[in-house]
């Protein structure tokens, strides 16, 4: 919509409200000028002069140091929103001239874990697209604020998927642990012997598949002596931790599946159940995207990646019913059904 003539005349010059920002940011005109590469003398003087406009200060002087001035205070907030709002709308014009740059949001464990070590496939594929990474745990994006093309985010395993929405896969977890763990001087080899084992947990998060209490009940061992814990707050970390002999630790499978090929993870017995977590991984992207020549590529990539797995949720990574409502992948969800019917 465009605003009528004269309808700005009552702000203050730009200027000087990012002067003010970044005065109040490092409560300092020294600091601030030092950040925005001018003289002291001219942070003052936009200062004085946004304080003339005002009608009031914004800051009080005080020796040594400033503080924001109530009407300071109500001013800052306004500014830095404004301001938000400026830089993503920069953003996101910006972004759209910058045709070989894709912004991917994915969780910290499955960025770490699953997608990082396909990119070097997918930049084989398309050298002219540059992927740029950002990790978002625990929500869903908003694609203009976090400033991102895409994401991977986890939701629930039932229920329709959005209108901008591809299922990829859903995780399987079960126990693991290093051979030199399982095989050492007290083997493990059932359940039982789980409480001679220290057990490795992440903190509980959105969409996992259940704790440790709740395994030691399926595998029928909750009556078993109480193991000790190792807790962290990443799952890299305990996955680290895992491979390092420390315990034994839920896996979550397909994200640990190069460890367990290369050997430096094993399941930690042979009769372990394994269950299906309550959430699938799913790319989503915002309106007016579909037909981005970059998401474009990305989601072929992913969806092909995810189809390389037995845990794909479906032969194209979506329901078959859901298959030819998306047109850009009936050929490759016939081209890997015929790959699955050969394995």
């Amino acid at each position: 919509m465009k605003a009528p003539a004269n309808s700005y005349r009552s702000v203050p010059p730009l200027t000087t409200l990012r002067t003010f920002e970044v005065v109040a940011r490092k409560g300092s005109f020294t600091l601030a000028a030092q950040d925005l590469s001018i003289t002291q003398s001219a942070v003052s003087h936009q200062i004085r002069a946004l304080e003339t406009f005002l009608g009031t200060p914004v800051f009080h002087r005080l020796n040594p140091g400033i503080e924001l001035t109530g009407e300071g205070q109500t001013l800052l907030e306004g500014v830095r929103s404004g301001l938000d709002l400026m830089l993503c709308a920069c953003d996101r014009v910006r972004r759209r001239h910058q045709a070989g740059v894709l912004t991917i949001a994915a969780p910290a464990a499955f960025a770490s874990w699953w997608l990082v070590p396909r990119l070097g496939r997918f930049a084989a594929l398309h050298p002219d697209i540059e992927i740029r990474l950002a990790t978002l745990d625990y929500r869903r994006p908003d694609f203009a604020r976090d400033g991102v093309d895409a994401a991977i985010v986890l939701r629930p395993a039932e229920g329709a998927l959005d209108k901008n929405e591809l299922r990829l896969f859903r995780e399987k977890r079960f126990p693991v642990c290093s051979p030199g763990l399982r095989d050492g001087d007290t083997p493990l080899r059932s359940a039982r012997d789980l409480h001679r084992y220290t057990l490795i947990e992440e903190d509980p998060e959105s969409g996992s598949a259940g704790n440790w209490e709740e395994w030691l009940e399926r595998l029928g061992v909750a009556d078993a002596p109480a193991p000790a814990r190792l807790r962290f707050s990443h799952y890299g970390v305990a996955l680290s931790a895992a491979i390092d002999g420390l315990g034994v630790a839920l896996a979550r499978s397909p994200m640990i599946d190069a460890e367990l090929h290369s050997g430096r993870l094993v399941p930690a017995f042979t009769d372990a159940p394994a269950v299906l977590a309550s959430h699938v991984y799913s790319l989503t992207w915002p309106d007016g995207a579909a037909h981005d020549q970059r998401l474009l590529a990305f989601r072929h990539f992913v969806l092909d990646e995810a189809c390389g797995c037995e845990l794909a949720a479906g032969p194209c990574g979506a329901p078959e019913s859901e298959q030819q409502a998306v047109d850009w992948s009936s050929e490759r969800a016939a081209r890997r059904r015929a790959a699955v019917r050969e394995r």
